[in-house]
C-alpha cells in the first residue's frame, strides 16, 4: 500500500484521489512516522487492477481474420453516435 505524507497529499488533493479511484488503490496518510489515515476508494470500479491490465489484454484471443470486420463494425457504430469529428472514422 503506498504511503504518502499529509503535505504531499495536500499539494495534489484532487490528482491523488483521482487515482485513488481511478487505479482502485489504497494510500496510507501519515504525519511524521505514524499513520493517520487511509484513504481508500469508496466502491471498486472493477477487479482488474490497472495494475494487471497488461497481463489481462495480453490473454485475450487475437482478432487474426476477424480484424477486417471488427474494424469495420466498430467505424459503422462511430458513424451512428453523436460526437465531434473523429479521426477514427
Amino acid at each position: 500500500m503506498p504511503r504518502i505524507t499529509i503535505a504531499d497529499a495536500e499539494r495534489d488533493f484532487a490528482g491523488l484521489v483521482n487515482r485513488v479511484y481511478s487505479e482502485g488503490i489504497d494510500v496510507e496518510l501519515e504525519r511524521g512516522d505514524k499513520i493517520i489515515a487511509h484513504l481508500t476508494p469508496a466502491e471498486p470500479r472493477s477487479p482488474l487492477k490497472v495494475r494487471d491490465l497488461n497481463t489481462f489484454l495480453s490473454a485475450l484471443p487475437k482478432l487474426q481474420d476477424d480484424a477486417d470486420r471488427f474494424l469495420n463494425d466498430v467505424r459503422a457504430i462511430r458513424r451512428e453516435l453523436p460526437t465531434e469529428a473523429d479521426p477514427w472514422v
